[in-house]
């Protein structure tokens, strides 16, 4: 959105904005914490130091960005055609 769009839209229009530039930043904030952890604990695995290295997942120090998400159950064909039986 340029500047002068911005303040001839309507506050609908640039809540949406808003919102969808926010999401996109924590986008790239999770995907960053992701690449950091992948690369520290390579290299704190890769210590010959230690025969066993404590590695602390950055999930845990930004779990509110990282919320479990609910696990999505698949259906056999079987189960949906028993599903879509009972609803007739």
């Amino acid at each position: 959105m340029k500047p002068d769009e911005f303040w001839n839209c309507e506050y609908r229009q640039i809540n949406l904005f808003l919102q969808t530039n926010m999401f996109k930043i924590v986008d790239e904030f999770k995907m960053q914490i992701q690449l950091q952890e992948a690369v520290t604990d390579k290299l704190i695995k890769a210590e010959s130091m230690t025969k066993r290295p404590k590695v602390i997942p950055l999930r845990k120090m930004f779990s509110k960005l990282f919320k479990e998400e609910p696990k999505i159950k698949y259906q056999s064909p079987q189960e949906q055609i028993a599903r879509l039986r009972k609803l007739k």
